[in-house]
């Protein structure tokens, strides 16, 4: 072989080599891409996903306080009993009729034979004997003092009296959800204020500082300002957890146990809505009269009360007349 032969065969080699290291180091460096690519996938699918908290409007929150509140279910199922109390009652008043059958089958598998008044001897081939017995009976007051009326009308009392506190139990957990929706509205309005008059108060502070530092402000001025920057921190701070004592009041009343985050969303107002008339304080009452079921639970109070002396006074009547029928029918 030529040297000229050689050279070349060396010169592939040479040419060779590099480009095997180079493919290897490719390959190296898209496996580390690769990998790490996988593991920030693996990271993102793992991780927690970052919820924000939903924003109650007043709405959100008395609707789900109706349909949620235990008490106020309480009060909606004394309700139901109470009506079915009232059902009950007026059932009573119509006549009960009630019946009854009864079978007897006799069968004899052998013939029955003996001797007659006459002296002659007799068989009987019957061997199934049937006896069926029925009876129809009813029963109806007559009148018993009209206690009976009487206690319907106070069941029906007692019905609505039910209702009212229904509707009461409903309406005042109505208004405790709008007192703290306000008190929370009101609260975040002072620590935005708060953190303002804070904000200002550390530029008088920094002023200041560089006031002393010229000559132009004793070190008492200057006590004053950090004073003052100092209790605007805390006004913040206490500002802050008024908010968060709200909510956490607002988020018991809702009986809501879950530990996700609570907020609520802020209104928008116009400049109409803040001058808006206010009603006369005597149309006021005079609606609080007619429509608060307060005042109609105590006027129903006093109808019961009423009722239930006449019932009372009824218990010195003669005995009731109670008419009572029956019919038994017996077949062979």
């Amino acid at each position: 072989m030529s040297d000229n032969n050689l050279l070349s065969i060396k010169n592939i080699i040479i040419l060779t080599k590099p480009s095997k290291i180079k493919v290897k180091r490719n390959n190296k460096m898209i496996m580390n891409r690769n990998f790490k690519l996988f593991m920030v996938a693996l990271l993102l699918v793992t991780a927690p996903a970052v919820t924000h908290a939903k924003e109650w409007t007043l709405k959100d929150c008395i609707d789900y306080a109706l349909a949620n509140n235990i008490a106020l279910q309480k009060t909606r199922l004394a309700k139901a009993s109470a009506n079915e109390d009232y059902l009950q009652s007026k059932a009573a008043l119509l006549p009960s009729l009630s019946a009854s059958t009864s079978h007897n089958v006799n069968y004899t598998p052998w013939m029955a034979s003996g001797i007659s008044g006459d002296g002659f001897s007799r068989a009987s081939v019957d061997k199934v004997y049937y006896n069926g017995t029925y009876s129809v009976s009813g029963n109806y007051t007559l009148w018993n003092g009209n206690k009976n009326h009487n206690q319907v009308k106070l069941n029906k009392l007692a019905t609505e009296a039910a209702q009212l506190d229904s509707a009461t139990q409903a309406l005042k957990l109505q208004e405790q959800i709008a007192q703290l929706y306000v008190q929370i509205l009101y609260s975040t309005e002072a620590v935005r204020v708060n953190e303002e008059s804070c904000a200002s108060s550390r530029q008088n502070e920094e002023r200041g500082k560089e006031m002393v530092s010229i000559g132009k402000m004793s070190q008492a001025d200057l006590a004053q300002l950090t004073a003052q920057r100092a209790q605007d921190e805390y006004n913040v701070v206490q500002a802050q957890s008024n908010v968060k004592n709200f909510k956490r009041q607002l988020k018991e009343l809702l009986q809501i146990t879950s530990d996700e985050e609570f907020d609520i969303a802020t209104p928008t107002t116009t400049d109409d809505m803040a001058l808006d008339a206010i009603p006369a304080l005597n149309g006021v009452y005079a609606a609080a009269l007619d429509n608060r079921p307060e005042f109609k639970t105590y006027q129903n109070q006093l109808a019961q009360n009423e009722l239930s002396i006449k019932i009372a006074r009824l218990a010195s009547c003669p005995p009731s007349a109670p008419t009572q029928a029956s019919q038994p029918t017996t077949h062979r």
